[in-house]
């Protein structure tokens, strides 16, 4: 009987060490699923993760038929070399999300030059109210200028799909209600990404005669990639991070590692 569950060369005490690491991959990618799924957002960020850990979870399930397949792949050459490639591959996909997340932190870290102009990413807008993103982000932007009196900010952001007013405008009347000065405040309200966020608030900045350098105002794990794209435009700029709603976080992290390898490869 014994035989029939524990693999030939493999120890009792090997297998009980693996049935808990498999038991425990398991809960944890049943548990990362659900945070996806948590979002109720039907994006690329909570499509890749959920297919990532629905193979993470087909792949513990079927360990013992994984087990045997390496053992008859390593009697030949060739099954030799495509073990390497997977665990090359594997490693490499490791290495790489460590780097992201990485450069996420540190991004979200940038400091913030004194002679700076404010940018405010635009996000969804409701109607004519912020969304919890956006208003995250409203709520850093106005800390910021309360403790930097003498800096101004662009408000950027165009109208979307089931907005009423462009997020610009959303954006200008939430800080003004808050007590921002209006004319503090500059609006560019034709943007539809952050490329062009940066590129549409640099010639703001410069028709106006602002502060050169940017303050970029987002959530943290954007800062890198805005930064990338402020660097690619000729600006120098810092972060003031916003944070992220937890219950979206899983899907918004996912999506902007696969928007990094394409903003860097893709948009030089």
């Amino acid at each position: 009987m014994e035989q029939r569950i524990i693999p030939d060369n493999m120890s009792r005490s090997d297998y009980i060490i693996i049935l808990v690491i498999r038991l425990a991959v398991i809960a944890g990618s049943v548990g990362m699923i659900l945070w996806y799924l948590e979002s109720g957002y039907f994006s690329i960020g909570n499509i890749a993760g959920i297919a990532f850990f629905s193979l993470v979870i087909l792949a513990a399930a079927l360990w013992r038929s994984i087990y045997s397949l390496k053992k008859r792949l390593e009697k030949s050459r060739g099954g030799r070399a495509l073990i390497i490639a997977i665990c090359a591959l594997a490693a490499a996909f490791i290495v790489y999300v460590m780097t992201a997340l990485a450069l996420m932190i540190f991004g979200s870290m940038a400091p913030v030059s004194d002679d700076s102009t404010v940018v405010v990413l635009g996000c969804q807008v409701r109607g004519t109210e912020p969304s919890l993103t956006l208003r995250k982000r409203l709520d850093a932007a106005y800390d910021y200028l309360v403790n930097n009196p003498e800096t101004n900010a662009v408000l950027s952001g165009g109208k979307g799909s089931g907005e009423e007013i462009s997020e610009a405008q959303c954006m200008y009347e939430y800080l003004t209600g808050k007590g921002i000065a209006p004319d503090r405040l500059y609006l560019e309200d034709r943007s539809t990404t952050t490329n062009e966020n940066i590129k549409f608030s640099k010639k703001i900045i410069e028709e106006n005669g602002l502060a050169p350098d940017l303050a970029i105002v987002t959530d943290w794990y954007h800062e890198f990639r805005a930064a990338v794209i402020a660097h690619r435009a000729g600006c120098r700029s810092g972060a003031v991070s916003a944070p992220t709603a937890g219950f979206i976080t899983a899907h918004l992290v996912t999506r902007e590692m696969i928007a990094i390898p394409f903003e860097m490869i893709f948009k030089n």
